[in-house]
C-alpha cells in the first residue's frame, strides 16, 4: 500500500542459535495504540503464545499462536505457525504479524521473534547494523530478577525500537515501537513477555503432537499467508471438518485449545455461510435474470442491445482504488478472459457496488476511486455503477456474511447460466478456469440456437 509508511516497521522472520531450553513456553501480552493531541488510545490488544521445540535435526524452532481483539485481525490459518532458524520459506517458516485495520484498510504489522536473532552481539556498547537498521545496546537493566540488556535501534528517520533482552537466553522481555499508517499517523506497539515456565516432557509431547496437527491442516489448505480473507472454499472447509475433531481431543488440557476452539466454531460458521451461497446457486440458476439497466460512472448507459440475445458475464464487486488489496477481485484475470472471448461474442462487465452512488454528495469521491482503480489494473471491460440495487436483485451474498465478488453468466435465452460468490480457486496458468469453462459453453449454446 503505497499510503502505508514502512520506514520504521521491521520484519523479523528468523530465529537466533540460543539457549533457550526445548519445551520451554512463553506467554505475551501486547498493545497498538494510535497517537492522538490527548495522548495515545488503544487501538488493538493482543497476546502471542510461544514454545520452542525441535525440527528433524533436533535445531531450536518456535511454535507460536496469536490472539488478535480490536481492529480486525487475521483468519485462524493465519493466527499460527513456525519460526524456523534460517528459513525464508513460507510453508516452513511463517513470521509473527498483527493485522490492523486502520481507515478501512488492513495493514500487516510484523512482531519481532520471541528469542531474539542478534543474542550473540550483546554485549555492554555493543553496536552493529542490519540493513537500513543500526543497533546500539545501551544499558544493563534488572528486570523482575532478570538480567538484561536494552537495545535502541534506529533508521535514518529516528528511533524505531526499544528492547529488552534477556543477557543469558536471548529472551525478548519486551519491545516499544514506533509505527506509522495511513497518511503519517503514528502508533505505538508494546510487547511485553507476562510469563515463561518449563513443559514437563509429557506436556511437551502432548503440546507437539496437538501442534503438528494444526500445522498439516494449515499447510493443507495451501493459503499464501498473506490473504487477509476469512472465507475458506468448500474444499478447504472439508479438509477443516476432516481434521477438527482429532485436533480438539489432542488439544484438551494444552495451551493450543483456545485456538482449537476458534476453528471449530469457525467452521460452523463457515458451513452456514456455504449452505446460504449454494442456497443462492440454486434459486438463481436457470432462471431468467433480473432485468438489467446499466449506466457507467460517465452516464452513458450500456445499450440493452449489446447484452439482448448474447452471453453476458457480470462480475459484481468494490471497484475501488483505496483500499485496495490482493486479489483485487481477480479482476486481472476477469480482463484476461475477457480480451479471450470478446471476439467470440461474451459482454463482460464489472458492476461497481458503492452505496455512494446513492448519495449526491458522494458520487464524485466514487466515481474518482473507480477511475483510480481502472488505471491502476488497465481494464479493458466496461464497468456499470450500482447504489446495491441490481446486486439485491441478484442476491446480495453479503447478507449471508459472504463478501463479494459475486460473478453471473447470462445465457443468450435471458437464463443464468453459471451463479459464483466469492473469489475462484486458480492456478496462474489456468486463470478463471471455473469461469471460463461456464462462459465457454454458454456460448456454445448460443452458436446453436
Amino acid at each position: 500500500m503505497s499510503s502505508l509508511l514502512v520506514g520504521l516497521m521491521l520484519v523479523v522472520t528468523q530465529v537466533s542459535a540460543t539457549e533457550v531450553p526445548l519445551g520451554t513456553e512463553l506467554q505475551y501480552a501486547g498493545s497498538l495504540s494510535q497517537k492522538t493531541k490527548a495522548g495515545f488510545t488503544e487501538a488493538k490488544s493482543f497476546s502471542v503464545y510461544a514454545v520452542t521445540i525441535a525440527n528433524e535435526d533436533g535445531a531450536a524452532q518456535i511454535a507460536w499462536s496469536l490472539d488478535e481483539r480490536g481492529g480486525g485481525g487475521w483468519a485462524w490459518p493465519e493466527r499460527f505457525g513456525l519460526l524456523a532458524p534460517g528459513s525464508t520459506d513460507k510453508a516452513k517458516s511463517l513470521p509473527i504479524r498483527l493485522l490492523h485495520t486502520h481507515e478501512a484498510t488492513q495493514y500487516p504489522l510484523p512482531l519481532r521473534s520471541p528469542v531474539f536473532e542478534f543474542h550473540g552481539k550483546l554485549a555492554a556498547d555493543a553496536s552493529w547494523a542490519d540493513g537500513r537498521y543500526e543497533y546500539r545496546v545501551t544499558r544493563k537493566r534488572k528486570v523482575k530478577d532478570r538480567d538484561c540488556w536494552q537495545i535502541e535501534v534506529t533508521s535514518n528517520i529516528g528511533r524505531a525500537q526499544t528492547l529488552v533482552v534477556e543477557a543469558g537466553s536471548g529472551i525478548l522481555v519486551s519491545l516499544d515501537e514506533r509505527v506509522f499508517m495511513g497518511m503519517g499517523d503514528e502508533f505505538q506497539l508494546k510487547f511485553e513477555l507476562q510469563s515463561q515456565k518449563p513443559l514437563a516432557s509429557a506436556e511437551q509431547s502432548k503440546s507437539r503432537a496437538v501442534f503438528d496437527s494444526l500445522r498439516d491442516l494449515q499447510l493443507s489448505l495451501s493459503r499464501t499467508g498473506e490473504q487477509k480473507l476469512v472465507e475458506l472454499t468448500a474444499s478447504q472447509l472439508k479438509a477443516t471438518q476432516a481434521a477438527i475433531g482429532k485436533i480438539e481431543k489432542q488439544s484438551e488440557g494444552t495451551a493450543w485449545s483456545k485456538l482449537s476452539a476458534v476453528v471449530s466454531k469457525d467452521l460452523v460458521q463457515q458451513q452456514r455461510r456455504l449452505e446460504g451461497v449454494a442456497g443462492l446457486e440454486q434459486k438463481f440458476v436457470g432462471q431468467a435474470a433480473p432485468q438489467l439497466k446499466l449506466k457507467q460512472a460517465n452516464g452513458k448507459a450500456i445499450p440493452e442491445a449489446e447484452l439482448k440475445g448474447n452471453v453476458v458475464v457480470l462480475h459484481f464487486w468494490e471497484y475501488r482504488g483505496d483500499p485496495l488489496t490482493e486479489p483485487y477481485g481477480q479482476v486481472g484475470y476477469l480482463d484476461f478472459l475477457n480480451n479471450k472471448r470478446k471476439k467470440l461474442g461474451a459482454k463482460v462487465i464489472g458492476i461497481n457496488v458503492d452505496s455512494r452512488f446513492a448519495e449526491t454528495d458522494k458520487v464524485g469521491a466514487a466515481n474518482r476511486s473507480l477511475k483510480k482503480l481502472q488505471e491502476f489494473m488497465n481494464l479493458g471491460y466496461d464497468v456499470a455503477i450500482d447504489d446495491g440495487a441490481l446486486l439485491t436483485s441478484f442476491g446480495d451474498p453479503r447478507s449471508l456474511g459472504s463478501p463479494l465478488p459475486l460473478w453471473v453468466v447470462i445465457g443468450h435465452d435471458g437464463k443464468v447460466a453459471h451463479y459464483h460468490i466469492g473469489f475462484y480457486e486458480i492456478r496462474p496458468d489456468e486463470g478463471l478456469k471455473q469461469l471460463d469453462e461456464a462462459v465457454v459453453e454458454a456460448l456454445r449454446k448460443q452458436k446453436a440456437k
